[in-house]
This record gives structure tokens, C-alpha cells and sequence, in this order.
């Protein structure tokens, strides 16, 4: 008998318990750390703890007896994986234009090519749904369309004709669409939005009043904040799914709180998740830093975590602000269980495509606009790079040769494509997430071992 080579073992800080997890089958527990400390000697001949019950060990798959035995576990587990990837909709990304009316520090889209900042033409919008039609009609469950930038919601008479069209459009076919906007303009466009089909509103607010403004200027150096506050709460009166943002780094998570105890004040927090929801992203190169931004005000996910938890405990309004997921120990606390393994975290070309305003087809919402992703165009004509397509298909952690025999790989899913297509030169390379000790404050941060 020995400890899984797929159970995860995570430190609690500030806590003599460690939180057991086996996340092929779904079980977490807590154990002393000198229990778990013996947990690991055992394929060294050590022996069972008596406070550890063999038969509870071994029904959660902590404890093998072989190589034959995590096999096996691994194989069902991929099998439940397959299941549940099939369940998820595919989100088909529109850029209309890279055009932007904000000047924010930290935009990874500066070093596009300026010409990208046009408007889609009209014909490619018709172009995009007939290549929907032609390939993604028959999907079940339906496919979304995200209408991402640049900005998609400015002011203009074009924008609007565009946005029109492509609201048209999708629910003439059954499709709900989702804005991700900086919410400059929201208002100008609630009346198209009230009238649907709109699944969500994401919009970015990085702080309170002076912290946002000096980091998401307009273009003119006017500040945004008032704007995109009244146009969050012109959603919130039309009953839209607001889906709100914040792109943390060590520049304004100290004033984290006093957003919180804004939302708080306008009513945002006694609000159902299905009309107002959080997400806290960490700041971090992409393809490079922006011009304005600083690598050491940047966060490691441990480093934005860490700190997050502590001012969670300072100021407990952030814990009804934002609830983390520490990579599924959110939902742990929330429902008793774990979610499901995740073998590939990258959905590029499989449940995820985007759209460039010229033409293009990309795999996700990270690379579209970058030339060296290109996967083809669906205007004027479409045509597929079919080997370069595979290749992103077939990215999992059991195809990247750096995931095999890690222990986080069915938390991890090997992380992002993207970035380790820019560190590696290939997708087919890990983007690792520091799983363990993003369990460990997890547990800490919903008090799992009180």
C-alpha cells in the first residue's frame, strides 16, 4: 500500500492540518501533518497511522496498491472528463475592431497592428454567422457568441449598426451573445442590450475612483470611473448579467476593499450570482509587458492569493465581493464536493474560436490578433489550417510531455496554451499552476480546518 500518485498533500498555513486531496475521484480531507507525513512513507515500508482508517483511505483512492491501480483510476476519470468537456457549450469570439477608446497602462493589444483598429466590414458580420451556420449549427448544447475588443461598445453610429446586426443575427439563429467592454459607452447601448439576446456583460473596474482612472484612462485622459459605474448600474436596473472585473496587481489590491464597500453600498452583493457576478484577474505578460506597466508590480497567482486572503481577513466584505475558486476548493465548501478533473485546461480550437475583424480565425480569446496564431479566415473566403488546428487539439496534460507523471496535472490541465506556445514555441508544453499551494490557502480561506 502506498499514497496515490495522483494525491495531492497541501500544507494549510498557519494550520497543524494538511488537506488531502485525490482529484480522480473527487475526495479531499483533513489530516494531521504528521499523519500525512506518514501517508508518504509508506511506499518506503512505514506504517498506517491508527487515526487513519485503511478502508476510508482506500475507498477515497488516497492509497494504492499499484502502478495498475492509479491506471486504472486515471483511466476512468479521463472517461468522466471526456463526459463532462462534451456538456460545455463552445464560445465563439468576435473582435470587432482592436479600436479602443480607453488608454489603459497594462494593454497587451498596444503592439497590434494599428491597421486592426477598423470596423468590421458589414459583410464579414454575414460571413461570421454563415460560418457558424456552417459549422457550429448542429452543436449541442448551442454555442455563444462574446463580442470582445478593443472595445466592442462605442458610441458611433457604425458600432451601433454592428452591434445590431450581430444581435439580429444571433437570435434569428437561437444564440445568446456576451459584451466584454470597458464600459465607457454602456449606456448608449443599454436599449439594444435590454432587448436581447445578452447572456452576460462583463466590465472591468479596477478600484475605486482615483486607482481606476489612473490605470484605465480614456483616451483623452479623461477618467472613466463615474461612466462605468453608472452604466453597471444601468445593467443591474435592466436586470442584465453584470459580470464584473477587476485585473489585480501590487498596485491597486490594497484598495480592493474600498470597491468592495462601493459595490456593497449600490446594492450589488445582495444580488443572485445569475445577475451579478465577480472575478478577480491576476495582471501578467502575455506577449510581452506593456509599454506602461512595471514587471515588479506583477502577482504570481500565489502572490495575488496570499495577499487576497489577507485582506479578506482584514476586511471581510471582500469574502461577500469575490468567493476564489483555489482551483475548486470554492465549490468544495460550497457543495461538499470537488468538481471534476480537468485533463486540459486550454480550450482553444475545441470549445473556444475567435474572430478577427479582417478575417481571421484564431484558437481563443488569447491569441486572436496575433499573426503567428492565425488558424485561417472565415472571410472573404474560409479556409482552415488543418495542422496547425490539430496541433492545438490535441493538447492535454497526456499529450504534453513536460504533465506526464505530475501529481497536479488533473488540476493544473496544463495550463495555458498560449503561454506556452510564447515560452516553448509550441502548445504542446506545460503552463504550470501552483496547485498545492493554491489548495492550501484555499482551505485556510474558507476555514476548512476549523
Amino acid at each position: 500500500m502506498r499514497l496515490s500518485s495522483s494525491t495531492l498533500v497541501a500544507p494549510i498555513p498557519g494550520s497543524a492540518q494538511v488537506l488531502l486531496v485525490q482529484p480522480l475521484t473527487g475526495q479531499a480531507a483533513l489530516v494531521a501533518a504528521e499523519d500525512a507525513a506518514a501517508l508518504r512513507a509508506l511506499d518506503r515500508g512505514g506504517p498506517l497511522p491508527a487515526s487513519l482508517p485503511e478502508e476510508t483511505l482506500r475507498a477515497a483512492a488516497f492509497v494504492v496498491e499499484s502502478d495498475d491501480d492509479d491506471r486504472a483510476l486515471l483511466a476512468r476519470a479521463r472517461a468522466d472528463f471526456e463526459k463532462e468537456a462534451a456538456r460545455a457549450p463552445t464560445q465563439l469570439i468576435v473582435v470587432p475592431s482592436f479600436g479602443c477608446n480607453l488608454a489603459c497602462t497594462y494593454c497587451y493589444q498596444e503592439v497590434f497592428d494599428p491597421s486592426a483598429a477598423t470596423l468590421m466590414r458589414p459583410e464579414a458580420v454575414e460571413a461570421f454567422f454563415a460560418y457558424v451556420d456552417a459549422n457550429h449549427a448542429a452543436e449541442t448544447p448551442r454555442p455563444y457568441v462574446t463580442l470582445f475588443g478593443g472595445e466592442p461598445l462605442r458610441d458611433t453610429p457604425a458600432h451601433h449598426e454592428r452591434i445590431g446586426h450581430f444581435l439580429r443575427s444571433a437570435g434569428e439563429r437561437g444564440l445568446s451573445l456576451a459584451f466584454v467592454t470597458n464600459g465607457h459607452d454602456l449606456e448608449a447601448f443599454l436599449p439594444a442590450l435590454a432587448a436581447g439576446p445578452v447572456k452576460e456583460v462583463q466590465v472591468t473596474l479596477d478600484g475605486p475612483r482615483k486607482v481606476h482612472d489612473a490605470r484605465r484612462p480614456h483616451a483623452s485622459g479623461r477618467g472613466t470611473f463615474d461612466r462605468i459605474v453608472a452604466g453597471i448600474d444601468a445593467l443591474v436596473r435592466a436586470r442584465i448579467p453584470v459580470n464584473l472585473r477587476v485585473v489585480a496587481d501590487r498596485q491597486n489590491l490594497p484598495a480592493l476593499p474600498e470597491l468592495a464597500e462601493l459595490a456593497d453600498a449600490k446594492g450589488w452583493l445582495e444580488l443572485p450570482a445569475s445577475r451579478f457576478k465577480t472575478q478577480v484577474g491576476r495582471n501578467y505578460e502575455l506577449f510581452g509587458c506593456a509599454s506602461r506597466q512595471r514587471r515588479e508590480d506583477l502577482f504570481d497567482r500565489v502572490e495575488l492569493w496570499a495577499h487576497y486572503l489577507e485582506l479578506a481577513e482584514a476586511h471581510p466584505v471582500l469574502r461577500r465581493f469575490h468567493r476564489p475558486r483555489f482551483h475548486g476548493i470554492g465549490h468544495l465548501s460550497d457543495t461538499g464536493e470537488l468538481p471534476a478533473p480537468n485533463f486540459d485546461a486550454c480550450p482553444a480550437a475545441k470549445k473556444e474560436w475567435a474572430f478577427g475583424p479582417d478575417g481571421s480565425l484564431y484558437g481563443c480569446t488569447a491569441t486572436v490578433g496575433h499573426p503567428a496564431h492565425m488558424l485561417g479566415r472565415y472571410y472573404p473566403v474560409v479556409s482552415r489550417d488543418e495542422a496547425a488546428i490539430a496541433r492545438w487539439r490535441s493538447r492535454s496534460t497526456l499529450t504534453i510531455p513536460g504533465c506526464a507523471g505530475c501529481a497536479s496535472a488533473p488540476v493544473c490541465g496544463g495550463g495555458c496554451g498560449a503561454i506556452a506556445w510564447d515560452r516553448e514555441g509550441t502548445p504542446l508544453a506545460p503552463d504550470c499552476r501552483p496547485v498545492v499551494e493554491l489548495y492550501g490557502l484555499g482551505a485556510r480561506y474558507y476555514g476548512l480546518d476549523t
